[in-house]
């Protein structure tokens, strides 16, 4: 029996030595992987193991039974109880199924083990383990080491038969079953001296662990990298001789996912705000092009991190939203590389191995990061040269478009260079003024009349360098052309290209639309003022006993009809002033104003906006058209109404400045920004800037009041300051 221990010793000793020497290569490799670590701890608990019945059989040769056997018998059994343990550790990590709070789950298990231990030996309750005569080794009070060994062992062969494909290698699956099966020798029947076979198996068995981690986790992926790089290769060269995106899309999925061995893949294309699902590979399809908002799934943080996630139990670590309906019941193993492209992300690729298929290391991250940058390289250049593609034939297909419309077209269309020598002339162009085709390169005012030029040459050019256009009437024969010239070339110019539209027709229908809109004005006010004049009666008879539905219906068109009026008022107006005669009389400048704050006082009260007036005591009379003046005070007033916010105050004066009388408006409003107080007065110009949105209007109202100031030989300015307010002055001479 002596010699059977020796060599015990020895096979144990040896295989022992093997195991570390793989340990520490591990740890020099990598001492931050969970799996090295696990396996540490599982080594040093089979090493306790080993040494403790090393040393309880080397004592009891040397001293004999006694007190001195019984420390390394409680090494034996905390290494042998404790192994069981680590090595459900190990497998658990293997297969990737463990939470957070697993490592104090077992660092808890182990002190609970040895407190137990310490605790039966200060009992003085008899070891489990005993030494025969004959120097040998069996276990006898076997009961807690069973639960021990039922528990542990147990699960771990649980997770080993659960989660088989999650482990590669044979080898290990081999040994951590062998190692399982080495224990249970131990609680045969210790008569046929089991426990030694326990041993020397269990050391075996250890060995066969960490020479297939020592493979999984070094030598595999060294052996697997030129196989992969040449994989990879091979993969972009198919990506770069596609052209499409979609047929990249589908390429490049397909081949992740056999390239990493995965069960299905997907990609997701940034699009606008939000991603977009493209293709996919074995998953079920029915989502494609369904919108995933960045931020929200795998994908979505990917993209909005640009960071690859990696998880190893998609239903147990992933607490964010889905972008698959059935993700948190198939998927398992998930890896998502964000698609980055000039720094920025364009969208993400994602594989997926089902819930009980294998798992994915960092080799096949980095794998996937790799093809996931070169497919961001493929799919930009593809959108490139499709966006070029595109470009080209937009281009070919406006020249085409360019040049039928220029053949084809009415209008005549002139180009000269710079030397003022013809270039182009369209067909329209040569029949006005008698060109052929070979009057190309003669010098335009050969060509051409005098007539068909601008009044004031220097002029038209500085107006065409400083806005690179200019339009001007020309007279060719009997008909009226607006004439616009452009600058040819840019940055410089090389010529100028003109375009003579005839609007002889247009200027007698403008005569002709002026006379009707102000025949139409005419007629519209007699209906509307009837209009005006039965809400009002409707206004007396219901308001009071209507619903709240009629009596905003009713306020409603009452509005609308105000706001027609004055449409229409303005219209008559603009008419009138545009024939520039004005009906003068002498009148006080009280009247005018008085008349016109009369005129908007319902108007503020509707606003809850305060109107005040105030005319000095020494006002000349002025020599005014009564009913145009007063029109551009209430155009100023309804303004500085409109703009002043509720609770807000509008005054109004007269007063003399030598000889002239000073009307001015004032209000506490918005203010109006400096760069707007010129463009103001332009015809249905309206500044945009904030706090006015809600303001409608047409924009003719303070072109009416510039027209009519400039009719009375006036002046109109203001001063204004943002969010204090506004005020506007007109000057009119006194009498």
């Amino acid at each position: 029996m002596q010699v059977t221990s020796g060599l015990t010793l020895l096979v144990n000793g040896l295989t022992l030595a093997f195991a570390l020497s793989f340990l520490i290569i591990l740890l020099w490799y990598d001492a931050r992987k969970e799996v090295t670590q696990f396996f540490a701890v599982f080594l040093f608990l089979v090493l306790l193991w080993n040494l403790g019945s090393f040393l309880a059989q080397t004592l009891f040769l040397v001293r004999g039974a006694g007190a001195s056997v019984r420390l390394p018998l409680i090494m034996l059994e905390f290494g042998f109880t404790g192994s069981s343990i680590a090595l459900y550790a190990l497998t658990a990590s293997l297969v990737k199924m463990y939470s957070r709070q697993f490592r104090i789950l077992l660092l808890a298990a182990l002190i609970i083990l040895f407190s137990y231990r310490v605790v039966i030996f200060a009992a003085g309750a008899p070891d489990p383990f005993i030494i025969d005569v004959d120097g040998s080794l069996s276990l006898q009070s076997r009961t807690p080491l069973l639960l021990f060994y039922l528990l542990f062992d147990g699960a771990a062969l649980y997770l080993l038969w659960r989660y088989q494909r999650k482990i590669r290698l044979r080898v290990l699956k081999f040994g951590l079953v062998l190692f399982i099966g080495g224990q249970s020798i131990g609680f045969l029947n210790p008569e046929l001296d089991t426990f030694l076979i326990s041993t020397v198996v269990g050391a075996v068995a250890t060995l066969i662990i960490s020479a297939g981690i020592f493979q999984q986790e070094i030598f595999r992926p060294l052996a697997e990298r030129k196989s992969q790089v040449e994989a990879v290769r091979n993969v972009i060269a198919s990506i770069a001789s596609q052209n499409a995106v979609d047929s990249i899309l589908e390429l490049l999925v397909r081949q992740s996912a056999e390239l990493i061995g995965a069960e299905g893949a997907a990609i997701f294309l940034l699009e606008d705000d939000g991603l977009s699902l493209k293709t996919t590979y074995e998953l079920i399809n029915d989502r494609l092009g369904t919108r995933l908002p960045i931020g929200e799934g795998v994908a979505g943080t990917v993209v909005q991190t640009g960071k690859l996630i990696q998880l190893d139990d998609y239903a147990r670590e992933w607490k964010g939203s889905h972008e698959f309906a059935y993700a948190s019941e198939f998927f398992g193993a998930v890896i998502c590389a964000p698609l980055v492209a000039g720094g920025d992300p364009i969208g993400a690729l994602m594989v997926v191995a089902s819930r009980h298929d294998r798992l994915f290391d960092t080799e096949d991250a980095n794998l996937l990061q790799l093809l996931a940058a070169q497919a961001a390289v493929a799919i930009t250049q593809s959108r490139l040269f499709a966006g070029q593609t595109e470009l080209n034939m937009q281009i070919e297909q406006s020249r085409n478009q360019l040049e039928t419309v220029l053949v084809s077209t009415d209008s005549p269309v002139i180009a000269i260079d710079r030397e003022f020598k013809l270039i182009f002339a369209n067909p329209a162009a040569a029949s006005l003024v008698g060109m052929s085709k070979t009057d190309s390169g003669t010098a335009i005012v050969d060509l051409l009349p005098a007539s068909a030029f601008p009044d004031n040459l220097r002029k038209a050019f500085r107006e065409i360098r400083k806005r690179r256009s200019f339009t001007y009437e020309a007279i060719l024969g009997s008909r009226v052309y607006l004439c616009h010239v452009a600058g040819l070339g840019r940055p410089k110019m090389q010529g100028w290209v003109a375009v003579l539209n005839d609007i002889t027709q247009l200027k007698e229908l403008d005569r002709l639309k002026s006379e009707m809109v102000r025949m139409t004005s005419h007629d519209l006010k007699n209906p509307l003022q009837a209009a005006m004049a039965n809400v009002d009666l409707l206004h007396e008879d219901i308001y009071e006993t209507g619903s709240d539905d009629v009596r905003q219906s009713i306020d409603t068109i009452d509005r609308q009809l105000q706001r027609m009026n004055r449409i229409i008022r303005g219209i008559l107006d603009l008419e009138r002033l545009r024939d520039g005669v004005l009906a003068l009389e002498l009148c006080p400048p009280a009247r005018i104003i008085s008349s016109a704050v009369y005129e908007m006082r319902e108007f503020a009260h509707e606003q809850n906006v305060t109107i005040d007036y105030l005319a000095a005591d020494d006002l000349p009379l002025i020599s005014c058209d009564v009913q145009q003046l007063e029109r551009a005070i209430v155009n100023l007033i309804e303004n500085a109404i409109k703009f002043t916010p509720t609770g807000g105050k509008v005054s109004v004066a007269a007063e003399r400045d030598n000889d002239e009388v000073v009307f001015s408006v004032t209000d506490t409003g918005v203010g109006i920004a400096p760069e707007l107080h010129e463009r103001i007065f332009d015809r249905f110009y309206r500044g945009k800037q904030r706090g006015v949105e809600h303001v409608s209007g047409s924009g003719l109202g303070l072109s009416l009041v510039k027209a009519v100031v400039a009719n009375h030989q006036g002046k109109i300015t203001l001063e204004s300051e943002i969010g204090i307010g506004t005020r506007f002055f007109i000057r009119i001479p006194g009498v």
